[in-house]
């Protein structure tokens, strides 16, 4: 993967070209450094990009989530309909902000400085814990429970310690009762979105990121109250 940058007005353009998977820990690096640097808005120009894989999906998950939380932004445009297609596999098309050419995404820095962003940096905050989940592939009785343990959960997804992993795209059916004597466990249904390797996540191998599918307002508020709930908790500690 290659990038060539640009500035318009106060903008970052990135220019991407080529592959987006494992090995493009650029993008992370240099979107990193432009929010160090004060660069607030960030386009990432997709035209020459070929292809994108589900490591990269994760890469690019990951860039999108580290400028909110600097109070940054990124924008996607010029995104081919194959890739497109593969963000709607993975029920990130309404998370990423994606624009038909730079003229829109650049006008859609404006619109969002006028719109609230504390929603989207509660639905990205992430805390590590140790739950018990029940989950299964699919929502048919024949298929029986697993068990594995949730390592950390957001309020767009979690990720599955476990060794009975399902491929990626597959859609599961979840439990979780976050915090003992809370009652009904929480029921959910999430996709696949990317399988650990052991080489670079060793101390979470075995397992799987799964984001939330069809979540409604009332059981998304639920996890990110349980996520501030504790956040509070361990900083006083």
């Amino acid at each position: 993967m290659e990038i060539r940058q640009r500035f318009e007005d106060n903008t970052a353009i990135l220019y991407i070209t080529g592959k987006i998977d494992i090995n493009s820990a650029l993008l992370i690096e240099k979107t990193g450094q432009l929010l160090r640097e004060g660069v607030k808005k960030i386009l990432c120009n997709f035209t020459n990009v070929r292809m994108v894989d589900y490591n990269g999906l994760s890469l690019l998950a990951i860039t999108y989530k580290n400028a909110i939380n600097q109070k940054g932004a990124i924008k996607f445009c010029c995104v081919p309909v194959h890739i497109k297609q593969l963000f709607e596999a993975a029920k990130l098309e309404k998370t990423f902000e994606i624009y038909p050419d730079e003229k829109s995404a650049i006008k859609g820095f404006d619109l969002s400085n006028k719109v609230d962003k504390l929603p989207l940096r509660r639905r990205f905050k992430r805390i590590d814990v140790s739950i018990p989940i029940k989950y299964k592939v699919g929502l048919s009785a024949s298929n029986r429970l697993l068990k594995g343990k949730i390592l950390n959960v957001s309020g767009e997804g979690l990720y599955i310690f476990t060794e009975n992993t399902y491929p990626v795209s597959s859609e599961i059916y979840m439990e979780i009762e976050f915090g003992k004597g809370s009652g009904t466990p929480l029921t959910l249904m999430g996709t696949v979105i990317w399988l650990a390797d052991k080489e670079l996540q060793p101390h979470a191998y075995p397992g799987m990121g799964v984001t939330f599918s069809n979540l409604d307002t009332k059981a998304q508020n639920k996890i990110i109250d349980f996520i501030d709930k504790n956040l509070t908790s361990r900083s006083k500690a």
